[in-house]
């Protein structure tokens, strides 16, 4: 397990001079790791950027990445299935309250204009 020490000094190493870098993942890997041991120890997140020295905001950002697993993704198979098709059929409804459903278009015209 790397060090509070260990990870201020990788973290100083990366920020030092004129231009700062970002920080490697790797670095970030070992801060979260080094995070996740101490808050299973009961530390706050203040106490830990105190230790690091890193800011709490930066450091729990980095800690809200997953950290990445040995075996890559695992692929499923799918089936494609075709959306079913939305019905055609009619309903008409009177204003008498008659409901008349499953007519086609023909039928439907059909029976309006003996309705009429």
């Amino acid at each position: 397990m790397t060090t509070a020490h260990e990870i201020r000094n990788l973290i100083e190493h990366t920020t030092t001079g004129t231009h700062r870098r970002r920080v490697p993942e790797e670095v970030k890997q070992q801060v979260r790791r080094y995070a996740e041991h101490r808050r299973a120890q009961g530390a706050t997140w203040q106490a830990i950027a105190r230790e690091t020295a890193l800011e709490a905001r930066k450091l729990r950002t980095w800690c809200q990445k997953p950290l990445p697993t040995a075996s890559p993704p695992v692929l499923r198979p799918v089936q494609v299935v075709e959306k079913p098709k939305a019905s055609t059929d009619l309903v008409l409804v009177a204003s008498t309250g008659l409901r008349v459903e499953g007519l086609g278009v023909e039928e439907a015209a059909r029976l309006i204009r003996l309705l009429a």
